[in-house]
């Protein structure tokens, strides 16, 4: 076990404590850099998205540098590129303004005269205690040693000379450059690691940098931060802004010191009690995970079906536009879902979104530029008029900002008195090439609502897009759009199930199955608590089947990404219409289904 000590230099006050295990230091080690995909992220333009990595071999410790760069040191020392650094304690490594110091190692057997002078040692002096005291007396530490070493080497030439070079090497040695303040340093955010794995990296939060000679015994470390990167949670409105006249952004923070660990694209499922009744919806996430302390969604007013004025609206969505105020408190579970751009490696990303399905994709984007990742973004956002542009300021700020987002907007209906010189109208095959020439060479993510996605699709393919790259937005993952089968062409198929999008943002309760009158195999499902056995059709999900017989099984996503409908199956064999991401490995192990997805195969006992 590695223990690491992470300092950023422009606050010193504030550290977090890291433990990596040697499982984690195999192989290729952990990786150090601005990528999500590396084991600790330090999110600078100093840094590159891969910078360096902590690794063990034959039971030592090492650091390396595989960048090239020259903003990188061992001990005040510059690095040289791939050369393998062995760790002790009190170690320092500095990559652009962040600072690791090894903390401990793991405890070897010592010879009888290393206990002699451990103890020696501890009788002489306190503790260690590793903090920015001990950076700094480090650092004069090793000054002083070095100015010893050139004093002494230059002894021999006569007095005046001597005294010149040694303050000439002084002034121009790593540890002269290390004592410069550098409060005039950028501030930066922290972008957490991305959830990989159930134990989180730790990184660390927005600091501002202390000159090297300011007092810092007055103020406490900062201590008992959290991660939040999975399950239900409690949190507290702090914030809510009005972005147009039908939507808000709802911004939340945790009773506790907590910081949001999730994927740039997911969503999260809020757990509401509206009139008595509990009801959940789903919503994705706006904010980004490089800013951590807070978690935002945005939600659109739903007003009833133009075709059908007399229809119910968003039950959701209104509720929380007419009773949500800042200082409620409600409960969310999640995050949930694969649709990200973190996940692969393409440079090129042309993001495509109507209406609420802005969401996502700002949450992408304001990852990608907050992180100086290594993404070209082309984001083309089509709304009703200018008035219902959402982020529209903000949009415009980053593309005037950074010269990698490249936005494009349009609108499919004219406003008036407030003029216009953008695109205007549907995308077709004529706006999709003038507004992205390169659009064969890009990965596409698409979000918005389902007949909106349908067209988009269909263009897509029209124009010979490499449909292998094109992801569109659905609850439990970024779906890779695949030809209709044969079977479907046919009419052969047993079910046809209207896609889940999140476009709508749980607005509209989701579409009930529609069964085609081809002959299928039927099974008996028991409810074992319910004690209740009914016949089912194999097309029929066991959600489906719940609900049909007035068994209450929770649910939101309907896709199996939330994992709100997970029951335990007892007997049996069940298939999936897709992958049960609201599931985890030991979940599945144990026994529990999504009952959104899950197909019986055979007689299946579930307990519900």
């Amino acid at each position: 076990m590695l223990k690491i000590k992470l300092f950023n230099s422009q606050h010193p006050l504030e550290h977090q404590e890291l433990e990596l295990s040697d499982h984690r230091l195999k192989d290729d080690g952990c990786l150090i850099g601005t990528s999500p995909t590396c084991g600790l992220v330090l999110p600078s333009i100093k840094i590159k998205e891969v910078h360096g990595k902590l690794f063990t071999e034959r039971g030592q410790y090492f650091f390396q540098d595989i960048t090239g760069e020259s903003n990188t040191q061992f001990n005040d020392e510059i690095v040289k590129t791939e050369q393998s650094y062995p760790l002790e304690t009190d170690d320092i490594i500095r990559i652009g303004e962040f600072v690791l110091i090894v903390d401990g190692l793991p405890v070897k057997k010592k010879s009888q005269f290393s206990k002699r002078k451990d103890k020696k040692n501890q009788d002489n002096k306190p503790a260690n205690k590793r903090t920015l005291q001990n950076i700094k007396s480090l650092t004069r530490r090793n000054s002083r040693t070095q100015e010893k070493t050139a004093e002494t080497s230059v002894k021999s030439a006569d007095n005046s000379t001597s005294q010149k070079t040694a303050v000439t090497q002084n002034n121009s040695s790593p540890i002269a450059a290390s004592k410069i303040p550098v409060s005039s340093q950028p501030s930066v955010t922290l972008s957490p690691p991305l959830p990989t794995i159930k134990t989180p990296d730790i990184a660390i939060s927005k600091q501002s940098l202390t000159p090297a000679n300011s007092s810092l015994e007055q103020t406490p470390i900062l201590e008992g931060m959290k991660w939040w990167t999975k399950g239900e949670l409690t949190v507290r409105c702090i914030n809510i802004i009005e972005d147009t006249e039908d939507v808000k952004t709802f911004r939340f923070m945790a009773d506790s010191p907590t910081l949001f660990n999730y994927k740039p694209g997911q969503f999260v499922t809020l757990n509401l009690n509206i009139n008595g009744q509990i009801v959940k919806r789903s919503y994705s996430i706006s904010s980004t995970p490089s800013r951590p302390h807070t978690l935002e969604i945005t939600v659109k007013r739903v007003p009833p079906p133009p075709d059908v004025p007399n229809a119910p609206p968003g039950l959701v969505s209104n509720w929380l536009h007419d009773h949500i105020k800042v200082g409620n408190e409600i409960k969310l579970t999640g995050p949930s879902g694969k649709f990200t751009c973190v996940d692969n490696n393409a440079v090129k990303l042309l993001f495509i979104s109507a209406g609420s399905g802005i969401t996502p994709m700002m949450s992408m984007s304001r990852w990608a530029l907050d992180t100086v990742a290594n993404r070209d973004i082309v984001f083309l956002h089509s709304a009703r008029t200018p008035h219902d542009i959402i982020y529209r300021k903000e949009l415009e700020a980053m593309t005037a900002n950074h010269v990698n987002f490249h936005l494009a907007l349009t609108i499919t209906r004219a406003a008036i008195g407030e003029p216009w010189w953008g695109f205007t109208g549907r995308l077709n095959e004529v706006l999709l090439p003038a507004i992205c020439p390169d659009f064969k060479e890009r990965f596409i993510y698409v979000c918005g609502p389902d007949g909106f996605m349908k067209g988009v699709k269909n263009l897509a393919e029209s124009l010979g897009f490499p449909m292998n790259n094109y992801y569109q937005e659905s609850f439990g993952g970024a779906k890779k759009q695949t030809p209709v089968s044969s079977e479907s062409k046919n009419g052969h198929s047993a079910v046809v199930i209207p896609t889940h999008s999140i476009t709508k943002n749980g607005h509209a309760p989701a579409p009930k199955p529609v069964y085609s009158p081809v002959a299928t195999k039927s099974y008996p499902v028991v409810f074992s608590q319910s004690q209740k056995e009914v016949m089912c059709d194999e097309t029929m999900s066991l959600l489906d089947l719940a609900e049909q017989e007035m068994i209450e099984v929770d649910c939101s996503c309907r896709s199996g990404g939330c994992g709100s409908c997970k029951v335990k199956k007892l007997e049996g064999e069940i298939h999936y219409d897709s992958d049960p991401d609201g599931l985890s490995s030991d979940e599945q192990n144990e026994g529990y289904i999504l009952a959104c997805i899950a197909h019986p195969k055979g007689r299946v006992v579930i307990d519900v």
